[in-house]
Formats: structure tokens, sequence, C-alpha cells
């Protein structure tokens, strides 16, 4: 049985990790390595030997080898993952936060599986989301919702996809380390966004990707990402994504496509205006209502439309 990584990277939220501990030790996975990595966390030499006690306590005969990896200043997500990457021995590896949990025993079995029956190097699994409340929500708007229809993209169709926005559960995912000689680690010119990139990076390289209908991970809706309150960081992230991995490669619209790229990088300004909206004035809130009107009527419309689906889905299951 080949050995699979948990790569578990934590930052100011170590002494949150339990449940997601306690999901690792149910795998029915066989082979298992734990690495922890934490990118300098201000609680780190208070947490880390709570929760090392509490990994020799509670794991079980398919974790072996557990790694840790700290930082004793600030890297980045990127950097962060990059090396829990190469602190792993793992043919697989499977990257989780703290607070998320594997939905079930059978998760990472059943990723493996997917991928050696379809020979591919990376496999998307489905995420559901928890509210801090404790509520579930499939539907989620940073993820696509038709697995049957990413099956049936080419490498092509999903690059062209990714061009319009990140579609794809990163949280979910399973990797083979085979992929990753052969690609590359995570492009750090990035610092917090890893996955984004990445994906761009596979297609252009002709990757393609495999995709598991099936929850394997119960994703905490609090980061930035989740729930849409993005930080200035990662939007100064975002628009080194598109100005180095996308804006240069994207030919879809042909002649038109620099009219594009400007509205592109518009919603993009958007973004960074609702990331530094807590700071502003009335006055200057006012003017950017103004300006990015359209863009704030098109996000409302989808966060309404996402919740309309949640809505039916708890009505179908009550």
């Amino acid at each position: 049985m080949k050995l699979l990584s948990i790569l578990l990277l934590s930052y100011n939220n170590l002494d949150r990790v339990y449940g997601t501990l306690d999901s690792i030790f149910r795998q029915d996975y066989p082979c298992l390595e734990l690495v922890l990595a934490d990118d300098a966390s201000a609680d780190y030499a208070a947490a880390q030997p709570r929760v090392a006690a509490y990994i020799e306590a509670h794991r079980g005969p398919a974790l072996g080898r557990v790694r840790w990896v700290s930082h004793p200043e600030n890297v980045g997500t990127v950097r962060n993952m990059n090396d829990a990457i190469r602190a792993s021995e793992g043919e697989y590896l499977f990257s989780l936060s703290p607070e998320d949990e594997l939905a079930h025993e059978s998760v990472l079995t059943h990723l493996v599986e997917t991928l050696e029956e379809t020979g591919r190097g990376i496999c998307f699994g489905r995420m559901r989301g928890v509210t801090p409340e404790g509520r579930t929500v499939d539907h989620l708007l940073s993820c696509e919702s038709d697995y049957d229809l990413l099956k049936s993209y080419t490498v092509e169709q999903t690059r062209n996809r990714l061009f319009s926005r990140n579609f794809l559960p990163a949280p979910a995912k399973i990797m083979t380390r085979r992929l990753l000689e052969e690609n590359g680690l995570y492009p750090e010119s990035i610092r917090l966004i890893e996955d984004y990139p990445y994906w761009l990076t596979l297609t252009k390289n002709g990757v393609p990707f495999a995709y598991l209908d099936e929850v394997v991970l119960c994703y905490r809706l609090s980061g930035i990402s989740s729930t849409g309150h993005y930080s200035e960081a990662f939007m100064e992230d975002m628009f080194k994504i598109y100005d180095e991995f996308i804006f240069p490669y994207d030919r879809r619209f042909g002649p038109l496509q620099g009219v594009y790229n400007l509205l592109k990088r518009h919603g993009l300004q958007f973004y960074m205006a609702k990331a530094r909206w807590p700071r502003l004035s009335p006055g200057k809130r006012l003017l950017l209502r103004v300006r990015y009107l359209p863009f704030f009527c098109y996000t409302s419309l989808l966060d309404r439309r996402v919740a309309r689906k949640n809505r039916k889905d708890r009505k179908s299951r009550a």
C-alpha cells in the first residue's frame, strides 16, 4: 500500500486542530504520515506540545511518521505548503487546515482509488461548507456543482474556464508526488493563493484532472476566500495571478480580448475596494458604490442564486 501524506497547515489556529485530527485518525486508509507545518503562529510554542501529546495519545496503527515544520517568521501559505511537501515522503498528498474535517472514514481510500482508476495525477472531490453556527452549506459560490460537466471537459476547456475564475475546490483535492515532480511545486511568486496559479500551470502543461462526485471534506466557512471578505494581501495576489498566469495566455475573445481584460481588471479593483471597505470614509464608500454599481449588482445576484439553491436543498432534506 502506497504511503499517503496528510499536510496540515496552520497559522494562528493550531489550537483548533483537534477535530481535524480526529477525522484523520478515523480514516480506513492503512498507510499514512502526518506533516504539520506552521507559519510562525503567535501561540505555536504553547500549542505545539499539547497537539503533539494529543496525537500520540489518539493515533492509530495506520499513522506512521509525524513530522513538524515551523517557520520563525511568516512566509505565507504558498511557501508553507511547499515546505510541508518537501518534508513529506508519501506518494499521495492531501492537505488540510485546522477546523476542516474529512467527511467520513473512507475519504482518503476513495480518493486514492479514483486516482488509480483514472490514471490521473490530481483528483477533486466535493466539499460541504460548515458555518460558524454549525449549519451545512452544500452549494458554495466558489465551486462548480456539476461534476458530470467537469468530467466531460478537455484540458483546454478546463483551462478556458479557469481563465474566468477559480471554480475548483482546492481543500478537497488529492495529488500524486509524481505530478509535483513533473510540474514543479506551487509558484512562490504568489504568497497566499497556492491553488489557482497551480491549476493554470497544470492545464498549460496539458494535465487532465479527475473528479470524485462525493463530499470528502467539511469545510469551515470562516476564511477570507470562503466568505468572500477578501483581504488586501489576498487581492494583491489575485492581481499578480492575472498578470502572470492569465492575461498573457487568455485568447478566448480574439480581437476583443483587450476589452475583456480591462473589464476583468475593473472587477479585481472592485474586490480590492471591498477589501479596503472597513477603513474607508462614508463619502468614499458612496463614490465606490456608484463607480462599481454593476459589480455590486452582479455579485449580489450570484449570492442570492446560491442562497436559493441551499434553501431548496435544506427544504428537500427536511
